[in-house]
């Protein structure tokens, strides 16, 4: 057989003359590039949806924000016509989000040993609030990422009843999981973990340890997490009636798909929160976190710098612990560094203050107004690192924190 490459547009001769069969054709038209249209009226998807090459699927954001959304396979004629007209919005590249941490070792899960507390639990003083009773009970969090294990003793008493199917959603194919919204790579239930690891005689603490993680799966094993995917979830959890999520996931690709979810979460009173990115240069926070509408993260280590892979820049609002991080994964526990691992401490610290009764606009405020200033510039940390205890008044035990073990 030749060695010569498929072009797209042989692909599309082929499918025009029938030439590969119909279940190719459709894995083609999935290679192929989609696009997001956003518009203003009922008539402008109405006509992005006539002319895509392929099956559509629309966003419905009315309810919060001005916008319907239609995903489709468009021809660059077509798109420069939608372009055109008065009641769309945008029309960009339903591109692909990436995961923003990296793993530096893992360890399967032992019982018997005794609990591990974080050590960026213990520095935002998550530990003091757990003292006085605050634990972020009662609380719904989504976690918009690969999943989250559903066998996980850490996490078993805080997840969703699995058994409510309207707890958790997918929009990819989970290989080898149990549930359509399990973890097939272990980075949402690392993120998960350090969100609400329940406390308990063995594993870890997370930084809200009553509060009930939903599952919402947008990623696949290979690590691709597509736009469109993500804002369905962020609208499947502001219409759920949730308080927070966290997307700890990013692209340097703007996305106005992904801010217009962002405003219908607050409009819906849902806090969105993000990681800042780990592109480790100045202005080069990552989307969706660089819109204003959601909470960007930075993460620092445990002498309190910066991180060499986090991204900074003026959309920056608060800092976090995001160096060798213990957390929960599928098959145990594993050591992960990224802001992807910042930005869960600012989602459980929220959780903590929604729990109290705060507004998700109040408790944004709150956690800004009581950051630690670690001296670094505004456009490295933000308001400075998050501190649960001061965030709730409690006096902090001044912020010297060890390396913890991470079960092993």
């Amino acid at each position: 057989m030749g060695s010569h490459e498929w072009s797209r547009r042989d692909l599309l001769k082929s499918l025009g003359t029938g030439t590969l069969g119909l279940g190719v054709g459709a894995a083609v038209y999935r290679w192929l590039d989609h696009y997001i249209v956003g518009t203003r009226s009922a008539d402008g998807a109405a006509a992005a949806a006539s002319v895509s090459d392929s099956g559509t699927s629309r966003i419905d954001l009315t309810e919060h924000t001005s916008l319907k959304l239609v995903r489709g396979v468009f021809s660059r004629d077509r798109l420069e016509s939608l372009r055109s007209r008065d009641d769309v919005t945008f029309v960009h590249p339903d591109h692909t989000l990436r995961r923003v941490s990296t793993s530096t070792s893992t360890s399967t899960r032992a019982d018997g040993t005794g609990q591990t507390l974080p050590w960026g639990v213990d520095r935002i003083d998550a530990d003091i609030a757990h003292a006085e009773g605050t634990t972020g009970a009662g609380v719904d969090v989504g976690v918009i990422d690969h999943g989250i294990a559903n066998g996980h003793t850490d996490l078993a008493g805080n997840l969703a009843d699995p058994t409510d199917e309207s707890n958790h959603e997918s929009w990819v194919d989970c290989q080898e999981c149990d549930q359509p919204w399990g973890d097939d790579l272990g980075h949402g239930t690392h993120v998960a973990g350090t969100i609400a690891a329940a406390d308990g005689d063995d594993g870890v603490l997370g930084v809200a340890p009553d509060a009930t993680l939903h599952a919402l799966k947008v990623c696949g094993g290979a690590g691709g997490c597509r736009a469109s995917a993500i804002v369905e979830a962020i609208r499947y959890a502001a219409d759920q009636g949730w308080d927070v999520i966290n997307l700890s996931l990013g692209s340097r690709r703007a996305s106005p798909a992904l801010q217009a979810a962002g405003q219908y979460a607050l409009e819906a009173g849902v806090l969105p929160v993000a990681a800042a990115g780990n592109y480790g240069r100045p202005d080069s926070v990552s989307y969706p976190a660089a819109y204003d509408e959601f909470v960007a993260v930075t993460a620092t280590d445990i002498d309190d710098e910066l991180t060499g892979f986090s991204s900074t820049g003026p959309e920056v609002d608060i800092a976090a612990p995001g160096a060798d991080i213990c957390s929960t994964v599928v098959d145990g526990y594993a050591v992960q560094s990224g802001t992807s691992m910042a930005a869960p401490h600012v989602t459980g610290a929220t959780a903590t203050l929604l729990a109290d009764g705060y507004t998700p606009t109040d408790a944004r405020e709150r956690l800004l107004e009581t950051a630690e200033d670690l001296g670094m510039a505004d456009t490295d940390q933000g308001a400075g690192l998050v501190d649960v205890a001061a965030a709730h008044g409690y006096e902090s035990d001044g912020g010297t924190v060890e390396r913890s073990r991470c079960p092993s």
